[in-house]
């Protein structure tokens, strides 16, 4: 085992095999009961984050049929819609899917095209906040949506403080770990960190996982084209470096999805796992 103040050495697992282990593992405590628990992904542009962050919905979707909706702000992209979900831009319709594309597109521009995504995403998180919600949230980029509103940015940092205790798991993409609330940072249980493209970034990214001594040259070993990233689990200290090496296809079970009542949705009836 290497020193506090040496440079970890990780094992390289794919994640075909580290997936199943961590989707065992992340949300559910050693009894395998429901909890909340966050997770942020930083990378940039191309880096392979949005296609990381499908798979992981997908296969968690697929292994623990939990509630989980995509908030996305983008005009298109490239590796969300893989995951072949039904797409909505309305709460009412939640009620229809256990997991969901939340993509309220408009054609306006400029602070209109913000604003209506902020009224959009205000309105999600209102009706979500409910004891044993029991749902994913994960957002494409959340540095934009934090900054569309002020009360917008009060609710994502009660999210993050109190989102546990109501079975609320976040998930928060970004670019570049700065222009971000310090509770995405602390609160986080688990960073997905891919290397920077600029080497002036490279000093905030390693220090997402610790020490910038000790990590800036593991982010720098990362294999860019085949886009490697740093998981770790920011309370047991374990770390790997992984990949997606698995291609992305919609799965029958989570494309054609049986309606659910409104109690489903925002009461969490028909779930009777415990949370703690």
């Amino acid at each position: 085992m290497a020193r506090p103040d040496e440079t970890p050495r990780l094992e390289r697992v794919p994640w075909s095999r580290l997936g199943p282990a961590f989707t065992d593992e992340w949300g559910h405590d050693e009894a395998g009961r429901l909890r909340g628990e966050h997770l942020e992904i930083t990378g940039q542009t191309g880096s392979g984050k949005s296609y990381a962050e499908a798979t992981i919905l997908q296969q968690r979707a697929a292994r623990w049929d939990t509630a989980e909706i995509v908030v996305i702000t983008k005009q298109s992209d490239d590796s969300i819609p893989l995951l072949g979900w039904p797409e909505i831009d309305n709460v009412k319709d939640l009620q229809k899917y256990r997991q969901v594309l939340y993509w309220p597109k408009t054609g306006a521009m400029g602070e209109a095209r913000e604003s209506y995504h902020e009224q959009k995403i205000y309105e999600l998180l209102s009706r979500l906040w409910q004891p044993g919600a029991n749902v994913v949230i994960a957002f494409d980029e959340i540095g934009y949506i934090e900054d569309l509103s002020y009360r917008l940015k009060k609710m994502i940092r009660m999210y993050w403080r109190e989102g546990r205790s109501h079975g609320i798991s976040l998930i928060a993409m970004k670019q570049r770990p700065v222009g971000v609330q310090r509770d995405q940072h602390s609160e986080s249980r688990w960073k997905i960190v891919f290397p920077p493209a600029d080497q002036g970034d490279m000093k905030r990214f390693a220090e997402m996982l610790g020490r910038e001594a000790i990590w800036r040259p593991v982010l720098e070993s990362l294999n860019q084209t085949k886009h490697e990233f740093v998981i770790r689990n920011s309370v047991t200290k374990d770390a790997y470096i992984s990949w997606i090496d698995t291609d992305l296809h919609p799965l029958e079970s989570q494309v054609h999805q049986k309606s659910r009542t409104a109690g489903e949705v925002f009461f969490g009836r028909k779930n009777t796992e415990k949370v703690r």
